[in-house]
């Protein structure tokens, strides 16, 4: 999938080579999922030159950030010549960081619509044989952290089979018989083909609006609900907070059958879309007037 889909210059520099070497590129962009979470130097393009950075739609776990980590982003953020972030949450953080100004972008994911995705899978088998019921779980270590009764009885309403991509740990407790493990393509496929989506994961939920499928986002616990911010803030901007799975307003099935205006998200969406692709030309602009004028 590598080799076919996903082309790059050679050579790929590991972070501890990226100060070693001569690089010579008109800009420098970092960006997305959860890059400004840890202490990491290269992930505050620290060995890029000043004016020649930006940021697209950078994501965190906000608020959770080291003491090392604000005083790292206080030293490198002015040397961006455009920052974005991903959720609202990290706005604030980011200008008390040092960034002067900050922008909400989309996840990359949600810049290509979904013909570009179903152009991947054309020609390929059916992933499924027959009916089906998708859950994409992440970030539990057992059972009892998801409405899983729920969730099984969804595929019984739907006389559809249940079946499960687990990762990030989810993979030891969903029961070997509902899981699966597609490759990208297949994973495609999954999202395509399935009468309904009902998932715990920001990008779960992404793809389920990719397909335009109906679906079910279940807030996660614990440790790992920090991340439950990206999801709040995606479905808040496209109107669709009534996604969010809530026991005490009926089973999950029902609230599954909530009907989804799909007119008017895609008019919000097309909306971010454009506020988004113009903050990226904008950052390449200025970028490149930089090494110009550098």
């Amino acid at each position: 999938f590598i080799e076919q889909e996903i082309h790059s210059l050679s050579p790929i520099f590991l972070p501890g080579e990226l100060n070693a070497q001569e690089l010579d590129f008109d800009a420098y962009l970092a960006g997305s999922d959860q890059i400004w979470t840890s202490c990491e130097p290269e992930k505050l393009l620290d060995f890029a030159p000043a004016g020649k950075r930006m940021a697209y739609a950078a994501s965190a776990a906000w608020g959770q950030q080291s003491p090392e980590w604000q005083a790292l982003a206080q030293r490198e953020f002015p040397k961006f010549s455009a920052i974005s972030v991903r959720e609202k949450h990290g706005v604030e953080i980011c200008r008390k960081a040092g960034a002067e100004k900050v922008e909400v972008v989309l996840d990359p994911t949600l810049l290509l619509d979904r013909r570009e995705y179903c152009r991947l899978t054309e020609g390929r088998p059916p992933y499924f044989s027959g009916p089906c019921v998708l859950g994409y779980f992440l970030n539990i270590d057992q059972l009892s952290r998801l409405p899983w009764k729920q969730v099984k009885e969804v595929g019984k309403k739907m006389r559809a089979t249940l079946r499960v991509i687990p990762l990030q740990g989810a993979e030891c407790c969903i029961p070997e018989k509902y899981s699966i493990s597609p490759d990208p393509y297949e994973f495609l496929q999954a999202f395509q083909e399935a009468l309904c989506i009902i998932t715990n994961s920001f990008h779960g939920t992404v793809f389920a609006l990719i397909m335009r499928k109906p679906f079910i986002t279940i807030l996660q616990k614990g440790e790992t609900a920090v991340q439950n911010t990206r999801i709040f803030s995606l479905l808040e901007s496209l109107g669709l907070e009534d996604r969010i799975y809530h026991p005490e307003k009926g089973s999950m099935a029902e609230q599954l059958d909530r009907p989804i205006n799909w007119t008017a998200v895609e008019r919000n969406w097309e909306a971010l879309r454009i506020h988004s692709m113009e903050f990226l030309k904008n950052a390449i602009q200025q970028c490149t007037s930089a090494t110009r004028h550098g």
